[in-house]
């Protein structure tokens, strides 16, 4: 709803009969989870996934934020994944091959 009063829209929502607006991911579920009923819980990773469409384009954001206090391999796990998209995006350049 709140995607439509400023006349975006949510891309994920029935995408392929995606039932949900956004996607959560809990743990280990890389990425686009359903959100669903699963309580969560104390030391949970939760990476949330936001993406609308407005004038002709998809924007897409995503955070990755710890439920309560996380043990230290969750707190490396997301520290190092961060920092490996941190550098990939400085190799990303125009006309510059990926492979």
């Amino acid at each position: 709803e709140a995607c439509i009063e400023r006349e975006c829209y949510p891309s994920p929502l029935n995408y392929f009969n995606f039932p949900k607006s956004c996607c959560t991911s809990v743990n280990e579920v890389i990425c686009h989870g359903i959100p669903d009923n699963r309580a969560l819980v104390d030391g949970d990773i939760l990476n949330i996934d936001i993406t609308t469409y407005f004038g002709g384009y998809h924007g897409d954001v995503n955070e990755t934020v710890f439920v309560g206090t996380p043990n230290e391999t969750s707190i490396r796990l997301v520290k190092n994944t961060y920092n490996c998209l941190a550098k990939s995006m400085d190799a990303v350049r125009v006309g510059v091959k990926y492979r």
